[in-house]
C-alpha cells in the first residue's frame, strides 16, 4: 500500500523520506526504490538503443555507464529535493526492468513531472501503463502534488498511448532543452486523477 504523509506544512518532504520512499505492490510486477545492485539490469535494457532512441539519454556502452547513472543521478535525487527512483521489478523473472520515476518537482507549485523507461522485451504487455497509474497516486498521496506533467517526444507512439490511457490532457508543445525540439507536453490534476480513478472501478 502507499503511506500518506502529513507534509501540508513543509515545501517539500525531507530527504529521509524522500529517500524511504514506499514500495508498490501491483501483485506481478514490484515497485521499490532502485538500489546499487540493480545496475547489471539497468544496463541490460539501457544498452538497447532502440530502448533510449526515445529518451534524453544515449544507450549505455558498458556496465560503468549503468553504475555510474544510479550511483550520481538515481541515489542523488533526494540530496536535490528529488524522490528516489522506483523500480520496477517484475517477480517472476526476479528482474528489474524498467524505472517510473520525478525528475522535476516544484515544490510551491506542488506539480511534478513524471518519466520512465522499461525493458523491450516487457513492452505491449500493459505493464507501463499501471505502473504510470501507481506512480502517479504515490505523487499525488505520498509527495501531495497538485498537478502531474508529463512529456513525450512527438514520434514515440507507445508513450503517448500509455499517456492517454492514463488520462492526461495534452496542454501545449513545450520546448525541450535536451532535444532542442518542441514536444508534446500533457498534465493532469490530483482530483481529475482520482475521479477518473473512482469511474475506472
Amino acid at each position: 500500500g502507499i503511506i500518506t504523509l502529513g507534509c501540508d506544512d513543509m515545501r517539500a518532504l525531507s530527504e529521509k523520506k524522500l529517500t524511504s520512499i514506499p514500495q508498490i505492490d501491483l501483485g506481478d510486477l514490484l515497485l521499490r526504490r532502485i538500489e546499487p545492485n540493480d545496475y547489471k539490469d539497468v544496463y541490460d535494457y539501457g544498452k538497447d538503443p532502440e530502448v533510449t532512441k526515445h529518451l534524453t539519454w544515449d544507450y549505455y556502452k558498458s556496465e560503468d555507464e549503468a553504475i555510474f547513472a544510479i550511483k550520481r543521478v538515481f541515489l542523488q535525487r533526494p540530496k536535490m529535493q528529488l524522490p528516489a527512483a522506483h523500480a520496477i521489478i517484475h517477480k517472476q523473472d526476479n528482474k528489474m526492468i524498467g524505472t517510473c520515476d520525478f525528475c522535476f518537482v516544484d515544490w510551491e507549485k506542488r506539480d511534478g513531472e513524471i518519466g520512465y523507461v522499461l525493458h523491450k522485451s516487457y513492452w505491449n504487455k500493459g505493464y507501463m501503463t499501471r505502473v504510470l497509474c501507481a506512480v502517479m497516486e504515490f505523487g499525488y498521496r505520498y509527495l501531495k502534488l497538485k498537478t502531474i506533467i508529463i512529456r513525450h517526444l512527438p514520434d514515440n507512439k507507445a508513450s503517448q498511448r500509455v499517456i492517454e490511457k492514463c488520462c492526461f490532457l495534452r496542454i501545449e508543445d513545450s520546448f525541450h532543452e535536451p532535444t532542442n525540439q518542441l514536444v508534446p507536453t500533457y498534465k493532469l490534476t490530483k482530483r481529475d486523477f482520482f475521479h477518473w480513478k473512482k469511474g475506472r472501478k
